[in-house]
C-alpha cells in the first residue's frame, strides 16, 4: 500500500475548505489553514508535496504566502496552486511571477480540482525520486572516486616497492662494499696501533677514510629513508631540487655501475627550489632512470644524462639515455596503463602511466622529446604550486 502523498489547503474560508477536502479526502492526506502565516508554520514543519493556496486572505495574502515558500529550500519540490474568485490575467501572471506552478478558479469545478491535484502530486512524487535518485548516484560516486584514489595509491606505492625490488640488489651491494671496506681499515688501524713506532699520518689517512666510507653509506640510507616514505597526503613543501636528485641517484648508482652505464649529472644550482612533494617527484626520476637503464642495456653504448634548467616560472629535468629515440607509434600510447615496450614479464606497464599522473598533480608535464637525436623524457614542473587546484 502506497503512502498518500500530503496537500496543505489553505483558505479563510470552511467552506471551501470541506469543498476541497471532500474532492481530494481519498486521495490525498491533507491539512488545512485559515491564514497564510499558519500556512507557513505547517510548511515549515514539514513541507507538503502540494499547497492549495487562496490569494484573497486577511493578512498576509496568497501571493506573499507562495513568495516566502519558495525562499524555504525545504519546500523547493512543493507545487503551488493559486485559489481565486476572479479570472484575471493579471493574477494569473502576478502568481506565476511569485512562483507559483498553476492557477485555479472558485468555485471548484471538482474533476479539474481531482485532474490538476493528481499531475502536481505525480509531478513532485517523479522530483523527490530523481532527487533520490541524484542522491545515490552522488553517493556512488563518491564511493567510487575514493575507491580509485585508494587504487591509484597503492598502485603507486606498489610501483615505488617495484623500483626499490630492481635495485635492491645494487643497493645491498652499495652497502656491502664500503662496508667492507670499514672492516678492513679498521683491522689495519688496529695492527698499526701494535708496532713500536706508530705511524700517526697512516692512521689519519685510514681514518678519513673510514670516515668518508661511512657518509657514503649514510647517503645510501638517508636516499632509501627519502623514497620509501609515504607522502600522498603531506603538503606540498620548498625542496631544493640538488638534494632530491641527489637522493634519487643514491639508490641506482651500483644498478648502473653494475650494467656498465655511464651516468652524468650535469650541475644544478643549489639555491634552485620548487614547491613539490619531492619523494613523488624523485619517485618519477626513479622510474625513468630505470627505463633508461632497461632500453640501453643491450647496447654497446650506454649512456644516461641528467640535466635540470632553470625557467622563468617552471623547472625542467631531463633524462636522456644513449637510446635512438622512441618511435611515433609507442609514443602515442606510451603514457597509457599497461602499455610497455619492455619484453614479456620484465615490465607492468603502470609506470609512466604513474609516473605521468603524478606530475599532472604538481601541475606539470611528462613527455618524450622527440627532436632530441637520443631518447630523452622531459618533467616541466611549476616552481610554485596553486594549492586550491590540487586535488
Amino acid at each position: 500500500m502506497s503512502i498518500k502523498q500530503k496537500v496543505i489547503i489553505v483558505d479563510d474560508e470552511p467552506r471551501n475548505q470541506r469543498i476541497a477536502i471532500e474532492i481530494l479526502e481519498d486521495l490525498v492526506d491533507f491539512q488545512v489553514a485559515s491564514t497564510g502565516e499558519e500556512a507557513l508554520k505547517l510548511i515549515a514543519d514539514s513541507p507538503p508535496d502540494l499547497v492549495l493556496l487562496d490569494i484573497m486572505m486577511p493578512g498576509m495574502d496568497g501571493y506573499e504566502v507562495c513568495r516566502k515558500i519558495r525562499e524555504n529550500p525545504q519546500a523547493a519540490r512543493t507545487k503551488v496552486i493559486l485559489v481565486s474568485g476572479r479570472a484575471m490575467i493579471e493574477e494569473r501572471l502576478k502568481g506565476y511571477e511569485v512562483g507559483a506552478d498553476d492557477y485555479m478558479i472558485k468555485p471548484f469545478d471538482s474533476e479539474e480540482l481531482l485532474a490538476k491535484t493528481k499531475v502536481f502530486l505525480r509531478l513532485a512524487r517523479s522530483e523527490t525520486e530523481l532527487s533520490e535518485l541524484n542522491r545515490n548516484l552522488d553517493q556512488k560516486v563518491h564511493e567510487k572516486t575514493n575507491l580509485l584514489l585508494d587504487t591509484e595509491a597503492r598502485l603507486i606505492s606498489n610501483a615505488k616497492m617495484s623500483a626499490l625490488g630492481e635495485m635492491a640488489g645494487g643497493i645491498a651491494h652499495e652497502i656491502n662494499t664500503p662496508l667492507g671496506t670499514i672492516g678492513m681499515l679498521a683491522e689495519q688501524v688496529q695492527e698499526v696501533l701494535t708496532d713500536e713506532f706508530v705511524d700517526k699520518n697512516k692512521i689519519t689517512e685510514m681514518n678519513q677514510t673510514i670516515i668518508d666510507t661511512v657518509k657514503r653509506v649514510a647517503s645510501i640510507v638517508l636516499g632509501l629513508r627519502f623514497f620509501s616514505r609515504d607522502v600522498s597526503n603531506e603538503p606540498f613543501q620548498l625542496a631544493s631540487v640538488n638534494q632530491f636528485v641527489e637522493n634519487t641517484l643514491a639508490l641506482c648508482k651500483e644498478r648502473l655501475k653494475n650494467h656498465k652505464i655511464t651516468l652524468t649529472l650535469n650541475p644544478i644550482p643549489e639555491d634552485l627550489k620548487i614547491q613539490c612533494r619531492s619523494v613523488q617527484i624523485s619517485q618519477v626520476l626513479l622510474n625513468l632512470i630505470g627505463n633508461a637503464c632497461d632500453a640501453i642495456d643491450q647496447l654497446e653504448e650506454r649512456w644516461i644524462t641528467i640535466s635540470v634548467e632553470s625557467q622563468e616560472s617552471s623547472v625542467q629535468i631531463r633524462v636522456t639515455d644513449s637510446g635512438k629515440g622512441i618511435p611515433e607509434g609507442a609514443r602515442e600510447k606510451l603514457f597509457q596503463p599497461f602499455f610497455t615496450t619492455k619484453e614479456l614479464g620484465k615490465g607492468t606497464g603502470l609506470g609512466l602511466s604513474i609516473s605521468m599522473g603524478i606530475v599532472k598533480a604538481h601541475q606539470g608535464t611528462l613527455s618524450v622529446d622527440a627532436a632530441c637525436e637520443n631518447t630523452r623524457f622531459v618533467i616541466q614542473l611549476p616552481k610554485a604550486i596553486n594549492t586550491k587546484q590540487v586535488a
